[in-house]
């Protein structure tokens, strides 16, 4: 295994980011409560932005700590393994 959990971590916090805010806006664009994300005159992409970039920053944060934080401490529990059996 290498050493390189930061990337990794940062890796797939975007791609589940982006998964996630994918979801989330096209639910929210279909369901379209009150008519704030489209109507008559098209898509409101102002509003479309804005939830997408308040679903994509949190979660990439919170996916990216997890996952690195995760694949550390996989690390370190091999590393532990192999350091044991010499």
């Amino acid at each position: 295994m290498k050493y390189n959990f930061c990337s990794f971590g940062l890796v797939i916090g975007a791609l589940v980011s982006v998964l996630v805010t994918l979801i989330i806006l096209v639910w929210e664009w279909v369901e379209n409560p009150g008519g704030i994300f489209h109507d008559k005159n098209g898509t409101n992409w102002n509003f479309v932005f804005d939830t997408a970039s308040s679903w994509f920053v949190p979660t990439f944060m919170y996916a990216a700590l997890i996952v690195t934080v995760l694949y550390l401490l996989l690390y370190v529990i091999q590393w532990v393994k192999q350091t044991r059996r010499k």
